[in-house]
C-alpha cells in the first residue's frame, strides 16, 4: 500500500499540487486521508526522499525539494559527466554492473572500425547523482583499451579515465531519442515502468579519427534534460 501512497503523491507533485519549497500534509493527516496508519505513511515518505522528491526537517514537516534538472550540452557532446555534475552542484559516482569481454554484434564492430574477428569489452554501469541512480551507461571499448584500463574504467567516468590514460576524445557522433523503461531499466533507475527516458547514443574518436569508445546512456527524464546553443548562418 505504501507505494501506491508514494506513486499518488509523486503524482501530484510532478503535476505541480505541490510546489517546491512546499509542506506536504503531516503524516497524521496523509494517515487520514488514505485510510492507513502512520507507519505506511512513513514508508510513502521514505519512498519519495529515496526518489529525490521531499526531504524532512526536525520539527518543521516534509518537504517537495526543488526538481531543477541535470543539463547536459548537444552542443558540446564530449561532455565529461562527472564535470557537468560537480559544476551543477552534484555528486557523482557510478557503480559497475558488469565488464567482460564479448563478441561484438555488427553495428557495434563498424562503429569502433574493428575487424570481423574482433573482440570488444562491454561495461554496464548506473550513474548516480547524490547517490539516485540518473542514468544507466552502455559502453563498448576496443579489447586493447579494456584490457589496459579495466580497473580504472570499472570505478570511473568513461571520458574522464580515458582522458586521464591519455586518449584524448576530438569527435563525437550522437543521436538522441526516447524509450519506455522496461522492468530491467526501471529496476536500475527506480522508476515505474513504462516511465519514459532519454536514450543518447554516441561514437566517439580521437585525434587520428579512429573511434576509441562507442555506447549510449539512458537517463531519466524527470532528472536529467539536455541542451543545445544553436546560430543561424550569416545570410540567413
Amino acid at each position: 500500500m505504501h507505494v501506491v501512497i508514494a506513486e499518488q503523491l509523486r503524482e501530484w507533485i510532478e503535476a505541480g499540487q505541490y510546489a517546491p519549497g512546499e509542506r506536504l500534509p503531516s503524516e497524521f493527516d496523509l494517515g487520514e486521508k488514505f485510510g492507513v496508519s502512520r507507519t505506511t505513511v512513513r514508508r510513502a515518505i521514505s519512498n519519495l526522499i529515496q526518489q529525490g522528491l521531499v526531504t524532512t526537517q526536525q520539527g518543521k514537516g516534509i518537504f517537495v525539494k526543488d526538481r531543477q534538472k541535470i543539463s547536459f550540452s548537444l552542443s558540446s557532446p564530449l561532455m565529461y559527466f562527472d564535470a557537468e555534475l560537480r559544476r551543477q552542484g552534484h555528486k557523482g559516482s557510478v557503480q559497475t554492473l558488469r565488464f567482460q569481454p564479448v563478441t561484438p554484434t555488427t553495428e557495434v564492430r563498424k562503429k569502433l572500425n574493428l575487424s570481423a574477428d574482433a573482440v570488444v569489452y562491454w561495461q554496464q554501469k548506473i550513474i548516480f547523482a547524490d547517490e539516485m541512480p540518473i542514468a544507466l551507461d552502455v559502453t563498448y571499448y576496443p579489447e586493447a583499451v579494456g584490457q589496459a584500463l579495466e580497473d580504472q574504467l570499472k570505478q570511473g567516468f568513461t571520458y574522464s579515465t580515458l582522458a586521464a590514460n591519455g586518449y584524448r576524445l576530438t569527435s563525437s557522433e550522437v543521436c538522441l531519442e526516447s524509450i519506455p523503461a522496461t522492468y530491467k531499466l526501471s529496476e536500475y533507475l527506480d522508476v515505474p515502468l513504462g516511465t519514459p527516458l532519454h536514450l543518447y547514443r554516441y561514437v566517439s574518436a580521437g585525434r587520428d579519427s579512429q573511434p576509441i569508445v562507442c555506447g549510449e546512456t539512458i537517463s531519466r527524464c524527470d532528472r536529467t534534460c539536455y541542451l543545445a546553443h544553436i546560430v543561424s548562418e550569416p545570410g540567413y
